[in-house]
């Protein structure tokens, strides 16, 4: 509308509903296409109040002073989901349904919370050694490793008891992969099944990413490109184990997984996996007893 004030003579419609004389609170707030989405999301409460705002700066303020930051960003990438999907139709593609827009909204916001995630982790941490669990119940270390460049991933993980002792361990690769995310949830899953199998019911699922530890707590990454697996480990824990704790540890804690993982991705593509039994190889108990060397800081 601004644009048409000034002289040039522009469809001021709204590309959705077809209302006259579209302005932004008509097209984030007022349409009724809109509205739905807000509802949808079950944000309507929120869209209530702020169409009484009477500025733009007013409404990003209060979207930004929401009690709850992980509101604030699911509000963020509804408008900006719903901004996209708008400006496409307008330039003459065909108009998301809401359920489409809410999914971008997720992804989104997934999106977002792995690349905030990944920042965090690059801080310097104290270099720690491997801690062994309480006496009635193992600890589960995996990791993943992904190439870039060709695509692939490999996994590993490693299973002990409280006093170090390894049972359990597997490597596997895999020949496409999405992200170093998907390569991580792929050695959990391993990991799951592999003491599935070996019929053990109360562990501790331990890994050095701290976006899968939350992964597996929340909901927060069901709709990022490894969200399918992600919902398929938790729905597997929940069905299949008496009780899993998951928590994060320093790389430094999760070496001889690291380098299982790293066995996976060398491998040739026709080499699927392998899980050892007690006695484990050799260059295994190595890497075993690397992981509890003395704990010394990173610089």
């Amino acid at each position: 509308m601004n644009i048409q004030r000034q002289g040039m003579d522009i469809d001021t419609r709204c590309p959705v509903c077809w209302r006259l004389n579209e302005d932004g609170g008509h097209c984030f707030l007022k349409c009724k296409f809109v509205k739905k989405c807000w509802r949808t999301i079950n944000l309507e409460e929120i869209c209530l109040c702020l169409v009484d705002l009477n500025s733009a700066k007013h409404v990003a303020s209060k979207i930004l002073s929401l009690d709850d930051d992980r509101k604030s960003l699911v509000v963020i990438s509804l408008l900006w989901a719903w901004w996209d999907a708008q400006n496409k139709a307008n330039a003459g593609d065909k108009m998301l349904s809401t359920e489409e827009i809410i999914y971008k909204a997720k992804a989104l916001r997934s999106d977002i919370n792995l690349y905030a995630q990944k920042m965090q982790d690059k801080e310097i941490k104290l270099k720690s050694a491997w801690t062994p669990p309480p006496s009635d119940i193992l600890k589960i270390n995996f990791d993943g490793a992904f190439s870039q460049e060709e695509r692939k991933g490999g996994w590993g993980f490693i299973a002990r008891d409280h006093d170090g002792l390894a049972m359990l361990a597997g490597a596997g690769r895999i020949n496409f992969l999405h992200d170093a995310l998907s390569a991580e949830i792929h050695g959990c899953l391993a990991a799951l099944s592999a003491t599935f199998d070996q019929g053990m019911s109360h562990f501790i699922l331990e890994s050095d990413s701290t976006v899968l530890v939350r992964a597996l707590q929340s909901n927060d990454y069901d709709f990022s490109a490894a969200g399918v697996l992600i919902i398929e480990a938790t729905f597997f824990i929940s069905m299949n184990f008496v009780h899993v704790d998951v928590v994060h540890a320093p790389r430094s804690c999760n070496s001889c997984a690291h380098e299982l993982a790293r066995v996976g991705l060398s491998w040739d593509p026709d080499q699927s996996y392998i899980v050892w039994t007690d006695p484990l190889p050799e260059f295994v108990i190595s890497w075993v007893t690397r992981d509890s060397s003395e704990p010394v800081r990173r610089q």
